[in-house]
């Protein structure tokens, strides 16, 4: 069985608050184990949780937040210091043979001396031993006595801390498939934050795709207690209205325009704020004017776990969440634009922005809402048929906007083509829509 230590965060809650934490924590744990096909019992009191079962549930324990540390240890009926004597010999005198070894004993609901008690247990184990060194031994024995029941173990293992999921109320990532939303969304749940996601699709089915199995990783690995959503916006509509933007604003302005998307799905599902993966100068939309600019666009808080990571501490993180080679190979978009100026104007952005906002009504029209708890269900109807024939025509980040206001005859079938399938799938996305027969393919 496994003794479970709260975060420390918990204890200085008031009694009502607490219970309810606790309350939540086993909760989770009960969750996480019957995902994992683990069978186990998990109780709790006013300062541990206890989890019993006959399986390796370690794994399961370092990922569940609100769990500060944890003992794999043995049970035993409480029945007097000697039949306890007689216990520890039996289970451990072979085990300080020829070692150093210390006891330390916690008691609880009893009126008894753990000093006392270390010296008594120490004593029986003493004539098989090398000697005892209460420093750094071999082998330390820890005994707690909760009661009518004593725990037996050896040491503590650390886990993730934090606050169990579902303390805190809802929020919603803004999730890109790089490095940096997943890992923000991550600092957020380990808060305790009730977390749920949305992708604007500005790279088509593979990008969807790609970041679906990076939240589907998250998910499995560290959301338990509730099952999160993933809303993806189709942002074809933005994109193509972002054209006739100016150049050195439509970043900003793609940005004010996810915002308000972002706010606008939350009071659907009555989120509390938004978060993102922004970090103060990583590029420059996240300058601290052009955040200010950007930021004016919305009245929900906006919260930033990164603010004040750098990008090696960003990428460490991923690695250790297991997500670092799905992020890495979901690129960038970069057709809209190269950079923005490191500061703009208000009064110049919103101007502009005035040409976007008719799309985002268009947007939320087509919303999809995917299961994480699922495969990705694979299905393209832009997807060319190997056996269409059609006008191909190619894209490029250079020909992409200038495309977009082509008038082409709608008599034909086209084909956008492009090396990875990203910018003609859009360009296809974008002319479907205008009622033409369009689909994409990639260079053969």
């Amino acid at each position: 069985m496994y003794l479970v230590r709260y975060s420390s965060e918990v204890f200085v809650k008031s009694e009502g608050v607490k219970r309810q934490f606790i309350h939540r924590l086993a909760e989770n744990l009960r969750e996480a184990l019957r995902r994992k096909g683990i069978e186990g019992k998990v109780s709790r009191d006013r300062d541990r949780v206890y989890v019993w079962t006959d399986e390796d549930a370690g794994e399961v324990l370092k990922r569940t937040f609100g769990v500060a540390a944890f003992a794999r240890a043995v049970e035993w009926p409480f029945e007097g210091v000697e039949d306890l004597k007689r216990r520890l010999v039996e289970a451990f005198a072979d085990e300080v043979k020829g070692k150093l070894f210390a006891i330390r004993v916690k008691v609880r609901d009893r009126v008894m001396s753990s000093q006392k008690l270390e010296r008594e247990l120490g004593g029986a184990l003493y004539p098989y031993a090398a000697g005892v060194n209460l420093t750094s031994p071999d082998v330390q024995i820890n005994v707690e006595i909760r009661g009518e029941r004593t725990y037996i173990y050896h040491r503590w293992e650390k886990g993730p801390g934090g606050l169990p999921v579902g303390t805190q109320s809802k929020a919603l990532a803004l999730v890109s498939g790089g490095f940096d939303s997943p890992v923000a969304a991550w600092y957020a749940l380990k808060r305790g934050v009730k977390l749920h996601f949305v992708l604007y699709d500005l790279g088509g089915e593979d990008h969807v795709k790609g970041t679906f199995a990076i939240l589907k990783r998250l998910y499995e690995d560290w959301i338990f207690g509730y099952i999160p959503k993933f809303y993806v916006v189709d942002f074809s509509p933005v994109l193509s209205a972002l054209f006739s933007v100016r150049r050195d604003l439509r970043l900003i302005v793609l940005k004010r325009v996810m915002y308000r998307v972002g706010e606008l799905l939350s009071k659907s599902i009555k989120a509390e704020a938004i978060i993102t993966g922004e970090s103060i100068g990583q590029v420059s939309t996240q300058t601290l004017p052009n955040l200010r600019v950007i930021e004016e666009a919305v009245r929900i808080p906006v919260l930033r776990p990164l603010l004040s990571f750098d990008k090696e501490e960003i990428i460490a993180k991923a690695r250790d969440l297991g997500i670092y080679e799905l992020s890495a190979s979901i690129p960038e978009f970069c057709a809209i634009a190269t950079s923005s100026p490191v500061r703009t104007r208000l009064r110049e952005v919103k101007a502009e922005e005035e040409k976007v906002l008719g799309a985002i009504e268009e947007a939320l029209e087509d919303v999809r809402l995917l299961d994480l708890r699922r495969e990705y269900e694979e299905a393209d109807p832009l997807k060319a048929p190997k056996d269409i024939e059609g006008e191909r025509i190619p894209v490029s980040p250079q020909n992409f906007g200038d495309l977009l206001k082509e008038d082409l005859p709608k008599d034909r079938t086209y084909i956008f083509v492009c090396q990875r399938g990203r910018l003609s799938r859009q360009a296809a996305k974008i002319f479907r829509r205008r009622g033409y027969r369009a689909y994409y393919d990639t260079y053969t």
